[in-house]
């Protein structure tokens, strides 16, 4: 099986110096004129879509009319980042689809600012199979985050993960791996390679040091625009992630 890669690339540059996903994961970019670090990662859910360079390893597959759909190109900068929520229908003119814009969840995860993604699908030639544009919502209680995606494209693309329940004739689909991050440079030891093999862990390259991060995401597909809610070493359960996702499809 040919693993699905996910590329994050430079279009623009960034206002300050940011920490993209959450605290623990060291991806950093300097403003000063400096374009974006590229990044590939073969995970399909938007972890890393400005800052991280990283390589997660998931083994699915995804296909298209043409075939084979095996690298997932996504851009996003904030200097385009908005700090308001936009009412759905806003969006919509620019992405070409209404998105669910929830404010604050029941739990108390709070809008924090959201982007807009350019996002374009590729095969093993990179030929360009289909483009189109998503959004990232990034939501915070007492400094922990929740990134919330939402896409909307033809191709055929898996959710990972099993089906954690059924709501309103919606299945949300449960995903969990543990992640390690390591510097470009790292060499796998005997014990990194066992455990790569037996799925304990996920390798992404890039860090400037070596994390292991535990991620959930919670997925569905609604009205013909897939949903992700995402948390690297949160606080949430699994219980309390799948509720969200619950709550946006009866939104």
């Amino acid at each position: 099986m040919k693993h699905f890669e996910k590329e994050c690339y430079p279009t623009s540059v960034l206002d300050a110096e940011v920490s993209v996903i959450c605290d623990k994961v060291k991806g950093y970019i300097q403003s000063s004129g400096k374009e974006r670090k590229v990044c590939t990662m073969t995970h399909k859910t938007k972890i890393a879509l400005v800052a991280v360079c990283a390589t997660l390893i998931l083994g699915i597959t995804a296909f298209a009319a043409s075939g084979l759909i095996t690298t997932w190109y996504s851009s996003s900068s904030l200097v385009d980042a908005f700090y308001e929520l936009p009412e759905g229908e806003e969006l919509a003119d620019e992405i070409g689809y209404e998105v669910i814009c929830i404010e604050e969840f029941e739990n108390g995860y709070e809008f924090n600012r959201g982007n807009v993604v350019n996002n374009r699908l590729a095969d093993d030639n990179n030929n360009t199979v289909e483009k189109f544009k998503s959004t990232t919502f990034y939501y915070e209680k007492d400094g922990d985050r929740v990134i919330y995606s939402q896409d909307k494209f033809a191709s055929d693309v898996p959710f990972d993960g099993e089906v954690a329940c059924t709501d309103n004739g919606i299945d949300i689909y449960y995903n969990t791996y543990v992640n390690k991050f390591v510097p470009g440079d790292y060499e796998l030891t005997e014990e990194d390679k066992r455990a790569e093999e037996s799925g304990e862990l996920v390798f992404s390259y890039g860090t400037g040091t070596v994390e292991i991060i535990t991620v959930q995401s919670a997925g569905f597909e609604k009205d013909g625009v897939r949903h992700s809610l995402m948390q690297m070493n949160g606080e949430l359960t699994k219980e309390a992630l799948v509720e969200m996702a619950k709550e946006i499809i009866n939104n």
